[in-house]
């Protein structure tokens, strides 16, 4: 036995000789990477110290070699390589051509990892590629994971997920602003306390009875996540000169419709699969007989529905075409109300600050029974994030048979969740017929 683990240490060593310099866009995200080689290593040593008498030989050099690599992570800790734009583009691009390939080898050197079909996603700790392939480490020791060239799924480099996550946050509006709560399985249950709970009793006599009360306490709500695909039409003509372009092109494609799809979800959504803030069970309206008869009376009475310790984190989030509108409502003089001719658009819509989000209603197609502004504290959102992106290669599309057209569908895992919705969200709303 102690031959067998022998071996298998010797296999991860062989996989950690050249650590992953795939580059940071931050250096907190060079420090735990590096903690987590770091921990691996001390895990081999744990290892050692179990192996049986009459190794040492053997046991000795693992050492050696485990001194050597802690020695060369210290000094990339301490000066990480940054990964500059066009390198991320490069590598990026060259790993989607390898999966689109089948290249193993370049994938696993840029550590894209095999998903393998299941409801689970595959953890890119689990698994290892060595001289037999991919191995799964919590497998028999060195169990191959069989045939990967029927795969055709693949997770992207955790780093480069990070950096693309970026670029995805600048497309929405609502991604910096909710709140996000890592999600390591299918659903999470968040307790949600709204204001007060503690309930207090005057004694006014020595002796006087101290009436019982149970506070209200956090509810259990369940945030769900979801598998989201997308398809981005694609081609099979991979030469070195195209990296770049390739992932340019896919940071560009997935960032912008995955940016929009977020703010779909956490504002517009109807039960699909989620409900976004505007149409949540049991929040607040107020109804206005038609867009052209807004005034800033509206704006004031929806901001008074909710109460002031919950209203000081609130904002407004509306159409472009609509905040418009608002701004240059006029008085009896001709004036406008909140901003006079010469003045610049201001930054606070009754002393409230706005987002333009140009998924909700634009003016001209706001008719009877319209929902189209809202009042709330965006951290009323939360935010299930499913760590993970996978690519893969699409063909099975009826524009593959008749066209031949080709495909690199995309998955990712999300939830949404507005919660207490009653009392702390308001929304305006045209009259229904």
């Amino acid at each position: 036995m102690s031959k067998e683990i022998i071996a298998e240490i010797k296999r991860k060593l062989a996989a950690m000789q050249k650590i992953e310099a795939a580059g940071f866009g931050d250096q907190q995200k060079a420090a735990d990477y590096f903690r987590e080689k770091e921990m691996f290593l001390e895990d081999i040593v744990k290892t050692l110290e179990s192996v049986a008498e009459g190794q040492e030989a053997e046991t000795e050099a693992l050492r050696a070699t485990v001194k050597s690599l802690r020695d060369e992570i210290k000094g990339q800790a301490a000066n990480p390589h940054e990964l500059s734009r066009r390198e991320l583009k490069y590598r990026l691009g060259k790993a989607i051509a390898a999966a689109w390939n089948g290249n193993q080898s370049t994938l696993a050197e840029l550590a894209f990892t095999p998903n393998l079909k299941a409801d689970n996603w595959t953890n890119p700790r689990d698994i290892t590629w060595g001289d037999k392939g991919w191995a799964a480490s919590k497998a028999a020791l060195g169990t191959p994971m069989g045939n990967m060239a029927t795969n055709e799924q693949y997770l992207i480099n955790p780093i480069y997920e990070a950096e693309i996550m970026q670029d995805a946050a600048k497309q929405s509006v609502m991604m910096p602003l909710v709140r996000h709560r890592p999600m390591l399985g299918a659903s999470i249950f968040l307790p949600t306390r709204d204001r007060g709970g503690v309930q207090l009793n005057w004694l006014t006599a020595y002796g006087q009875q101290i009436k019982g009360s149970k506070p209200a306490g956090a509810q259990r709500v369940e945030l769900k996540a979801y598998t989201l695909a997308g398809f981005i039409p694609w081609f099979d003509e991979f030469e070195e000169d195209v990296f770049v372009d390739l992932g340019a092109m896919f940071i560009d494609e997935f960032t912008e419709a995955y940016g929009q799809e977020f703010d779909r979800q956490c504002l517009l959504a109807d039960d699909d699969p989620f409900t976004g803030a505007m149409n949540a069970a049991g929040v607040s309206k107020v109804i206005i007989p038609s867009i052209t008869a807004l005034t800033w009376k509206d704006f004031r009475d929806a901001v008074y529905k909710v109460p002031a310790e919950e209203r000081k984190d609130c904002c407004w989030f509306l159409n472009e075409t609509v905040l418009n509108h608002a701004v240059n409502i006029q008085d009896d003089l001709g004036n406008p109300i909140w901003r006079r001719p010469s003045e610049a658009m201001p930054g606070m819509l009754d002393l409230y600050p706005y987002h333009e989000v140009s998924l909700l209603p634009q003016m001209a197609d706001i008719t009877v029974d319209t929902p189209f502004a809202v009042f709330m504290n965006p951290k009323r959102i939360q935010h299930g994030d499913r760590k993970g992106i996978e690519i893969k290669r699409f063909d099975a599309t009826t524009e593959s048979m008749e066209y031949g057209e080709l495909f690199l569908r995309f998955r990712k895992r999300d939830g949404f969740l507005v919660t207490r919705p009653a009392g702390n969200v308001v929304v305006l709303c045209t009259e229904g017929e």
